[in-house]
C-alpha cells in the first residue's frame, strides 16, 4: 500500500467516526427533543387545569366583591338613615314648643304627686 492509499484509508476511517459520532449526537438531540414535547405537553395539561381553577376563583371573588359592595352601600344607607334620625330628634328635643310642653307635663305630675300626699295626711 502506498502513502496515498494509507492516507484514504485514514481518512475514510476518521469520516466513518466523525458521521458516527454526528448520528450518535443526531439520536441524543432527537431523543431529548421527544422528552421536552412529553414535558412541555404535560406542563400544559397541567396549566390548563390551574387557569380554570383561577378563572373560577376569579368569578367567586367578584361575586363576594359584588355582594360586599351591596352590603357597604346598605351600611352607608342605614347609617344616612340614622344620621337623619338623629337630627330630627336633637331638633325635636331642642324645640322650645317641646320645651314647655315637657315642663307643663312634670309640672302636672308634681302637683298630682303632692295632691296624693295630701289626700294620704289628711
Amino acid at each position: 500500500m502506498s502513502a496515498s492509499e494509507w492516507l484514504v484509508a485514514v481518512g475514510t476511517v476518521l469520516l466513518a467516526v466523525c458521521v458516527g459520532a454526528l448520528l450518535l449526537a443526531l439520536v441524543q438531540v432527537i431523543a431529548t427533543l421527544r422528552s421536552l414535547r412529553r414535558t412541555v405537553d404535560a406542563l400544559r395539561a397541567e396549566t390548563v387545569g390551574m387557569i380554570e381553577e383561577m378563572r373560577t376563583a376569579v368569578r367567586d371573588a367578584s361575586y363576594e366583591v359584588d355582594r360586599v359592595d351591596a352590603l357597604l352601600t346598605t351600611a352607608e344607607s342605614v347609617g344616612e338613615n340614622l344620621d337623619s334620625a338623629s337630627r330630627l330628634v336633637r331638633r325635636t328635643v331642642q324645640s322650645p314648643v317641646v320645651k314647655v310642653m315637657a315642663f307643663g307635663t312634670g309640672t302636672r305630675r308634681a302637683v298630682a304627686r303632692m295632691r296624693k300626699g295630701e289626700r294620704r295626711g289628711a
